[in-house]
């Protein structure tokens, strides 16, 4: 696998465990608002990320470029 796509890879899969880790952060918060808005937020970012990566990764796949 070229390393640009082994890059893509291994980035999507850090994000996809830091967003499992967002709701065990989350509950953890509860009795402080700023921390529990924190974590939702930075959720929401790296699930935009998840997406960016996702799509990018289908676009390799399409164009015959994943290897």
């Amino acid at each position: 696998m070229k390393n640009h796509n082994h890059d893509l890879v291994h980035h999507l899969s850090e994000t996809i465990d830091s967003i499992w880790r967002y709701d065990e952060y989350i509950k953890n918060s509860q009795g402080c608002d700023s921390c529990t808005a924190m974590w939702n937020k930075l959720k929401q970012t790296d699930m935009e990320v998840e997406n960016v990566l996702k799509f990018e990764i289908q676009k390799h796949i399409d164009e015959k470029r994943f290897d």
